[in-house]
């Protein structure tokens, strides 16, 4: 283990978040709640958008399922906040543990997936009629949105794995 990653793990680890993380009974298991509820939150409300985006339930026209993208912020949020908290209260297992970093760049590519949907396929959405029957055939979304909506789901369902190898993955 390098020295910079020792220095940070040893101030992670003197640090007051960290005592009131792992020295009260009841927060360490009151965070895992939490993340499990952002969890859902965010991969169920990303499931609802992304199968509808690849084609899944037509009919439900897309502008109705937008609501459901707040839900995942909200989740995500309630993630970063949990994570960050985990990291600091038990620094000695994630921050040298792969399947901690492997998560963690699958995070971030996510979160490059979702700035592109963002700038391109958000735009498709407002831009959609509010009934797609009004068309006599479903609105359809164009074939770039359907590979952000894959990638997406691809990459999220990733994050759940690699976070549950954490506990399972040895450390040097």
């Amino acid at each position: 283990m390098n020295s910079l990653l020792s220095w940070v793990i040893d101030t992670l680890n003197a640090s007051p978040i960290n005592s009131f993380v792992m020295d009260n009974a009841v927060v360490f298991p009151t965070l895992e709640m939490a993340h499990f509820l952002g969890l859902s939150l965010l991969f169920g409300s990303l499931l609802v958008v992304d199968l509808r985006m690849v084609g899944f339930a037509k009919a439900v026209p897309i502008k109705q399922v937008d609501v459901f993208l707040r839900w995942a912020l909200i989740g995500f949020a309630i993630n970063v906040i949990s994570g960050l908290l985990f990291v600091v209260g038990d620094a000695d297992r994630y921050l040298v543990n792969i399947a901690f970093w492997v998560k963690m760049g699958c995070i971030i590519l996510a979160g490059l997936n979702t700035l592109y949907f963002v700038i391109r396929v958000k735009p498709q959405m407002a831009t959609m009629p509010i009934s797609a029957r009004a068309l006599n055939t479903p609105a359809q979304l164009d074939k770039n949105a359907q590979v952000v909506a894959w990638i997406s789901l691809f990459l999220w369902t990733s994050v759940i794995i690699l976070g549950r190898f954490i506990p399972y993955v040895e450390t040097p």
